[in-house]
């Protein structure tokens, strides 16, 4: 398991999601929109290329923070770059960085393990001292991701940590973790009621069916489902969904009406999710027909 790469910085990624958003559907606009506020925040000031702002900073970060999906003119926020941009409109930098912090909390939980690791190493330390970086990577190796002293990868992901406030640098080799903010992600519970999650995931899916027939890729029932609950002034996001989903799994095992399925891609897909360490891609709703 490796740490997922990251090319943009943390403070880029409100003005990036900004510029998909207002150009959705002019992929020259979004690209010119997202050179151009990269451009401003480059400390360097020779001039930036555009393509590799484009296609090698903003686009792979954006889908590995999990914040678009989409390719060319279909590019767009999926449902948790909309809710961070609905955040930040109606509440402010502080409510955009609380959404964001949850996102990239439920990453590192399941991809990254920096939390965890850095809570381990302090819980055997007098009085939780900080943690140096080599304490940190030997811990993170430890777990299975596969990181070393001088990896990118965990260079760039610790900034990001930094800024939603979940852990903070005491020197330059030296790092801690905010107890208070990861127990807020910890503790959060799902902003939306089971029974109008349930309700809606059955109406998107039978939309979506009309459309693309009974195998339904989990991403697009899952942003449809999760838009509908933000318009109804639900902050949910869609690690809410998998959760609620699991549950719904759960019920509809024993009854004998309805069926729900998941099933695996044919080949590798992007954004499908994992259930007890299983990937899959597509779902599917069958009506059990009494004997």
């Amino acid at each position: 398991m490796k740490i997922p790469i990251m090319k943009a910085t943390a403070r880029s990624i409100l003005g990036l999601l900004e510029c998909i958003d207002g150009n959705e559907g002019d992929i020259g606009g979004t690209k010119d929109c997202i050179h151009q506020h990269l451009q401003k925040l480059s400390v360097k000031e020779r001039q930036r290329n555009i393509r590799s702002d484009v296609y090698g900073v903003a686009l792979p970060s954006l889908r590995k923070l999990q914040l678009i999906i989409g390719h060319g003119s279909f590019l767009r926020l999926n449902c948790n770059g909309k809710l961070l941009l609905k955040s930040f409109s109606l509440r402010g930098f502080d409510e955009f960085k609380s959404h964001f912090r949850r996102i990239i909390y439920e990453i590192d939980n399941r991809k990254c393990k920096v939390i965890s690791s850095l809570r381990e190493v302090l819980d055997s330390k007098p009085n939780h001292d900080a943690a140096t970086y080599e304490q940190l990577v030997s811990s993170l190796v430890k777990k299975g991701i596969e990181t070393h002293e001088n990896d990118e990868r965990l260079r760039k992901w610790l900034p990001f940590l930094e800024y939603v406030d979940l852990i903070k640098t005491v020197d330059e080799n030296s790092l801690h973790v905010n107890f208070d903010r990861v127990r807020d992600c910890e503790r959060k519970g799902v902003s939306a009621p089971f029974e109008l999650f349930e309700r809606l995931f059955f109406e998107e899916y039978e939309k979506l069916e009309v459309k693309e027939g009974i195998y339904i890729p989990i991403f697009a029932l899952r942003d449809n489902v999760c838009i509908q609950l933000i318009e109804k002034g639900h902050f949910f996001n869609t690690f809410d969904f998998e959760k609620l989903l699991i549950i719904l799994l759960g019920k509809y095992s024993s009854l004998e009406s309805k069926k729900i399925l998941l099933s695996q891609p044919g080949k590798r897909e992007e954004d499908g999710m994992y259930v007890d360490n299983t990937y899959y891609y597509f779902i599917s709703i069958y009506d059990v027909k009494e004997q």
